[in-house]
């Protein structure tokens, strides 16, 4: 059999370093609510609850339209879904600069715009994309364009220095025109669907072209093609659900919103609370390129590697009473960004491992919209737990809690019991 000639560069790292942009900026959006969080609160006079609602309605928006987006990108492609997606993300910021004193102009704009945008956009459309480019490498391609969600984080001191030089309103303005002006053509001119846009084959693989007579014939074995209806007749696909709906769900979206508000509850500055949360950002971004271990230690034993990292950082936060020991703070940052970082594309990675085929986005969203059920709770809950308790502690043991319950749902799921989608190859002599 003889191949084309082998390409110096494989286009696929070139999504992936678009992916990273995309995680590092859009989700900067999201996160950047953190930061605003405590201004909209000083200028409305709102409940934490209700004002936390906006990053809610946000997650909500982000999960009904995840299905939608994998679906838009086998149908549509890659890069027509992304750019719906940095237009609306753009248009969410802009309206939400726009905002008076109605809860509900929030929870549309940065709640269903920036949601839906951000979704379009984001993880379900480049998980798909790179599952498509990626087989042996697909661990260490997530983990490294999972090293850009971290870096959202590190956006913390730059949008605490703009909410204190040019507001808030003027803050969603700066996020609305770095969306327009370097997400929107990022998209358009680099990301391609399939490898096969660009005639190479899936890690760089050379094309075969012809197979000369003589030689064996060989017969592959069709990839499975999952569907959203073979998928929820699958337990593991529900346990994957679980394990996005409790870690990205209710873990990360009680502690995120409200982690800012809580250190300068206990009497630390926003300029210093976020500097030291940036490391936050730091260290995800690090526990991100750990994942690339999963392609040889396996998704499963990862996970449970994030998950004592995660739950140690977890557990120094409920220790912080007051500023007498500014080192809980750093080490909360340094371990939950770390398990965190870790857990990010291992599921990313289990999700594009079980489930491919021509239809699979919709099944992949789909996980990403158990995420959002999650995510739609978690910050709401944050808020209401603080106002009958006085008290963010109870939040946090919840948020420690279901850590625990999504790394065992990983293990349910089972992506170590067989790795989708690669062809079984049989020689006949």
């Amino acid at each position: 059999m003889t191949s084309s000639p082998k390409p110096r560069f494989f286009y696929g790292w070139a999504i992936v370093a678009a992916g990273l942009v995309v995680f590092a900026l859009g989700y900067g959006v999201r996160y950047s609510f953190s930061v605003i969080f405590t201004s909209l609160l000083e200028q409305f006079q709102w409940s934490r609850s209700a004002t936390a609602a906006m990053m809610s309605f946000h997650i909500l928006a982000y999960g009904i339209t995840a299905p939608i987006a994998g679906t838009l990108v086998d149908r549509l492609g890659a890069r027509k879904t992304m750019s719906l997606g940095a237009v609306l993300l753009a248009l969410g910021a802009a309206t939400s600069a726009l905002g008076s004193a109605t809860l509900w102009h929030y929870y549309l704009s940065f709640g269903v715009l920036t949601g839906a945008g951000l979704s379009l956009i984001g993880a379900t459309s480049f998980t798909r994309v790179v599952s498509n480019w990626f087989e042996k490498r697909r661990g260490l391609a997530m983990s490294i364009m999972y090293f850009g969600s971290g870096g959202a984080f590190l956006f913390y001191p730059l949008v605490a220095f703009l909410v204190e030089k040019v507001g808030w309103r003027g803050t969603f303005w700066v996020e609305a025109a770095a969306v327009a002006v370097i997400l929107l053509p990022l998209v358009t001119l680099v990301v391609r669907t399939r490898p096969e846009d660009r005639s190479v084959l899936p890690d760089g693989k050379q094309v075969p072209v012809a197979t000369p007579a003589g030689e064996d014939n060989v017969a592959a074995f069709p990839a499975e093609d999952w569907t959203l209806a073979k998928a929820v007749k699958s337990y593991r696909f529900w346990a994957l659900c679980l394990c996005a709906f409790a870690i990205w769900g209710v873990t990360e979206q009680i502690l995120l919103p409200h982690q800012v508000a809580f250190a300068e509850d206990v009497g630390y500055s926003k300029i210093y609370a976020a500097s030291v949360l940036a490391l936050f950002g730091v260290c995800k971004s690090a526990g991100a390129l750990a994942g690339i271990i999963s392609d040889r230690i396996g998704r499963e034993v990862t996970f449970s590697l994030g998950t004592v990292l995660g739950v140690s950082g977890i557990v120094a936060l409920m220790l912080i009473h007051d500023v007498s020991q500014p080192w809980l703070l750093y080490l909360y940052a340094i371990l939950f960004g770390l398990g965190s970082g870790i857990i990010l594309p291992t599921v990313a990675a289990s999700a594009a491992d079980m489930f491919q085929g021509k239809r699979a986005g919709t099944v992949i969203g789909s996980v990403w919209a158990a995420f959002a059920v999650g995510g739609t709770i978690g910050p709401w809950l944050g808020g209401f737990i603080f106002e009958v308790s006085g008290s963010y502690v109870p939040a946090w043991i919840v948020a420690a809690a279901m850590f625990v319950v999504a790394c065992g749902a990983l293990w349910v799921a089972a992506p170590r019991r067989r790795v989708m989608g690669k062809a079984a190859v049989v020689t006949r002599k």
